[in-house]
């Protein structure tokens, strides 16, 4: 597709690419288009310049010192021809930029279009059941479409003008729409857990659960913000070594409170050996686990007025909340006793959750049935009733 560039000049006009009426390999005729701001008639946007240029067969387009019309003596004048089709584009092009100035002004700094081809300025033309017609003959097409403009709307700089436009859609649209990305989401969150339960490396879901912060949400009852991962949580000696680095540090969206995360794997073991006849000892790794969390707690209270200066209101310190992430109770644990170990010991831990990945990844599968059903009910309540 053909790209069409904006430079801005001044705060009110805005230089456009050329557009080639004529081009041959020594000849060519382009018109150079400027947007406005016309404080006089806003309808009148586009100054232009005609430049009709020559040059040899090998060299490249440039602009040399013009002569303008007032070099034209008494008697003399100047005639321009253009051809029928060398018209008809000049009036699209010109259409096309008092389009975009009714839509955005005079755009602002460098900025870069792309013009659509006939197939595609006529999909964007077609009124919502023509485009739901449309849409709905060509599913495959449909969804890979949808897919590549959510692809380039996750993507795109000026997220202003896409919040501005995605507005537009009104509140019901908007809640589909959000629904739709969240089950995605929490489908795809769900589809890494299912292929890779038995993974053993720390940093593979330290990394993965990053970048899904929902389903760590799912740890806490409040809304969970990602300060960051592997952060330094204070505690180094004079020697500049032994600092505490913790897989996440999280705040309260609404509060600030701090909170952290300790990540394991979904391999560690919960439980050790039998200790007596029903009763088992907890897995080194996870009394490990627990004790490594609440000293990142208390190296984080004590360094907390050093880690936070100059970084502006970035958290508080209220006696932060502790979670270990670790194992697969059912997996695991398989007998009533081996339960009945595992509770005991962590309702023990009032200032630390210890959640098993399974147990995380049931309350994002609840949470995924629970948009499936709310978005099942709009569409049903859509759906228009049948007179019989």
């Amino acid at each position: 597709m053909e790209k069409f560039r904006t430079k801005s000049t001044s705060s009110s006009s805005a230089l456009g690419s050329d557009i080639i009426l004529r081009e041959t390999d020594t000849v060519r005729l382009v018109f150079r288009p400027m947007i406005v701001d016309n404080v006089h008639d806003s309808r009148a946007a586009i100054n232009g310049t005609f430049v009709y240029q020559r040059k040899g067969r090998k060299e490249a387009w440039i602009d040399v010192p013009r002569a303008g019309l007032n070099t034209l003596k008494k008697g003399e004048e100047y005639h321009l021809t253009l051809h029928a089709e060398e018209v008809l584009r000049l009036h699209e092009e010109l259409g096309a930029l008092y389009k975009l100035y009714r839509e955005e002004g005079v755009p602002q700094g460098n900025r870069e279009y792309l013009r659509l081809s006939g197939n595609l300025t006529d999909l964007a033309r077609l009124n919502p059941h023509d485009l739901d017609q449309f849409l709905s003959a060509n599913k495959t097409a449909g969804a890979e479409l949808i897919s590549r403009l959510l692809k380039w709307a996750s993507e795109v700089d000026d997220v202003k003008a896409l919040v501005d436009r995605l507005s537009d859609l009104g509140i019901e649209s908007l809640k589909k729409l959000n629904i739709a990305v969240g089950v995605s989401s929490l489908k795809a969150a769900l589809g890494l857990w299912q292929g890779n339960r038995d993974h053993q490396s720390e940093e593979f879901w330290q990394k993965n659960l990053a970048a899904s912060s929902f389903v760590l949400e799912q740890v806490y009852a409040w809304p969970v913000t990602i300060i960051a991962g592997k952060a330094y949580v204070g505690g180094k000696n004079i020697f500049n070594a032994n600092g505490n680095i913790a897989d996440f540090l999280t705040r309260n969206g609404l509060t600030g409170n701090a909170a952290l995360i300790e990540i394991k794997t979904p391999a560690t073991k919960l439980l050790g050996r039998e200790y007596r006849t029903g009763i088992y000892n907890v897995s080194g790794e996870l009394s490990g686990a627990v004790l490594q969390v609440l000293t990142y707690k208390n190296s984080l209270l004590q360094d907390y007025h050093t880690l936070t200066r100059g970084q502006g209101n970035l958290f508080d310190a209220f006696d932060p909340g502790c979670a270990v992430i670790i194992g697969d109770a059912a997996g695991e644990l398989q007998a009533q006793d081996q339960r009945r170990s595992f509770e005991l010991f962590r309702s023990q831990f009032p200032g630390v959750r210890i959640i098993t990945f399974d147990e995380l990844f049931a309350k994002t599968e609840k949470l995924l049935n629970v948009l499936e059903a709310t978005d099942k009910t709009a569409a049903k309540m859509a759906k228009p009733k049948q007179p019989f």
